[in-house]
């Protein structure tokens, strides 16, 4: 009998490639996360949640606080910790929204404006060196491929579909 050790392919890490999707998903974002927070470190104390936020407003997708946290992927407490420290730190500052009184705007300030300019161009960079680790046939299917898989995430019918069938 083999050993089933023998079949699993590890990566270069030891980590077993044969485990589920979501654990493979986890490890990649862990690696991703540690980069962009290495490359923040060489410019000052900006978090990666406060940079999201500065990133999002700076590229004007939009300024409303619950479009802000929703493309930062922050979770509401920790949206809120995050502005307010933002706010104490002189990056932005808030104005209530006229059209929707339950939300706020974002305005960034010079000096989130100034370590957004800092800032950019190597994480323009890092994405530059990230899509060049893919062959052009892997840079078509991946964006598709995450957002396929985002709005799978967001559900949890096929359960109720699995649970028909017993």
């Amino acid at each position: 009998m083999t050993d089933q050790r023998d079949k699993t392919e590890l990566d270069s890490d030891g980590f077993d490639l044969s485990l589920l999707l979501p654990f493979q998903i986890t490890q990649l974002s862990t690696k991703l996360a540690a980069q962009a927070r290495a490359i923040l470190a060489r410019h000052g104390s900006l978090t990666l949640p406060q940079w999201r936020i500065i990133r999002v407003i700076a590229m004007g997708l939009t300024n409303r606080s619950t479009a802000i946290r929703k493309s930062s992927g922050i979770d509401k407490s920790q949206f809120s910790k995050t502005i307010n420290t933002l706010i104490d730190e002189g990056y932005v500052t808030t104005v209530p929204c006229s059209e929707d009184q339950r939300q706020f705007e974002v305005v960034l300030t010079e000096k989130a404006l100034a370590a957004h300019a800092r800032l950019a161009p190597e994480l323009e960079a890092r994405q530059q060196h990230l899509l060049s680790a893919l062959t052009q046939e892997q840079r078509d299917m991946i964006f598709p491929a995450i957002q396929a898989l985002a709005r799978a995430a967001e559900t949890i019918e096929f359960l109720n579909a699995q649970n028909t069938e017993d």
